[in-house]
């Protein structure tokens, strides 16, 4: 019977140490090119297979990273997990996804603290499952990824959403826009309340007189149908609405076609405004003016930091807050008057 060689075998049969071996398994950035082609031939020549199981015995850890979400029907998510999984498999680490409600339960919350992962990375999270957190933070290292959760400190990496709802109520009051709408969902979510607050205050202390209109919230849920109907609802509460801030790009691509379907042209009669920058807001038929969100950077920054808190548990929480910008397409004017 053939032997099952292990990682000690193949360093001897490559001439390098075993830790050498692991790095390169691991995909270690700090293995020279040369080297890791070398391991990698000598892996390949002998049919070598990583034995798991030995291995998690052995550093206590499974090389497994969860990811807790929320709405994966959001094209954001879809995009930020992309990024994610890339980002881990860069450092040699698989990914399990658990999608949520907006509220963490106390089943989800403890299957993940018992599960085998090495770490959490939290892409939703609102303030009434704090308790459900605390359960997992004492038995995994945890890191929040676009939210920041009050109370207990924990680790984030966000972007700047209340200076982005800053940045859209000032480019509505440089186009000499007026009667203001803003669209958005009831949410706990810090993410969307930043928003709000960043746009109504900018606009309160705007040197001219504004009409901000701000409807009762009517949904939960953001979706193209629910900003559809949020729109028709605003358009019949304000007719002369000239501009239109909504939270997030679903929303907004759902009111563009609602307020099309009463006959509003955009952006001549009515100017509309999403968040996120998600990868069809750029479509040629849609067009949608947005506040750009640094996916890419946030999710390199997350999971640098939680590899560190896994390396260093004792480590001071930290909050890292990244800038936004304004990403002016055809749902407003490109000259913004």
């Amino acid at each position: 019977m053939k032997k099952n060689l292990t990682s000690q075998d193949i360093a001897l049969l490559a001439g390098v140490s075993q830790s050498t071996v692991s790095r390169v398994i691991r995909n270690h950035p700090s293995i020279k090119t040369k080297t890791r082609e070398h391991v990698l031939q000598v892996i390949r020549e002998h049919g070598y297979m990583p034995n798991a199981a030995a291995r998690q015995m052995k550093t206590n850890r499974s090389g497994t990273i969860a990811v807790v979400v929320a709405n994966l029907t959001n094209p954001l998510y879809p995009s930020l997990l992309h990024l994610l999984v890339n980002q881990l498999a860069s450092h040699g680490l698989k990914t399990t996804i658990w999608e949520t409600s907006t509220e963490l339960d106390d089943a989800t919350a403890s299957a993940i603290a018992e599960s085998d992962v090495d770490g959490v990375i939290f892409a939703t999270a609102v303030a009434s499952s704090r308790l459900q957190h605390q359960i997992i933070a004492h038995r995994k290292p945890v890191v929040f990824l676009n939210r920041n959760l009050s109370g207990r400190p924990y680790d984030a990496v966000i972007s700047d959403n209340y200076n982005g709802g800053q940045i859209a109520a000032e480019y509505f009051v440089k186009g000499k826009r007026r009667h203001i709408g803003l669209l958005t969902g009831f949410s706990e979510a810090s993410t969307i309340l930043d928003r709000e607050k960043g746009f109504m205050e900018k606009l309160k202390h705007a040197t001219r007189p504004i009409r901000l209109i701000h409807p009762p919230s009517q949904f939960t849920v953001f979706t193209y149908e629910n900003g559809y109907q949020a729109m028709q609802a605003l358009l019949g509460l304000a007719p002369d609405v000239d501009a239109v801030f909504c939270t997030n790009d679903i929303i907004a691509i759902g009111a563009l076609d609602g307020a099309r379907a009463c006959g509003k042209r955009i952006p001549e009669d009515l100017w509309v405004m999403g968040y996120d920058d998600i990868p069809m807001a750029g479509w040629e038929a849609i067009g949608l003016t947005t506040i750009r969100q640094p996916l890419p950077s946030m999710a390199a920054l997350v999971v640098d930091r939680l590899l560190l808190r896994i390396e260093n548990p004792e480590l001071k929480p930290e909050t890292v807050r990244l800038s936004n910008e304004l990403v002016i397409r055809e749902t407003t004017s490109k000259n913004g008057q």
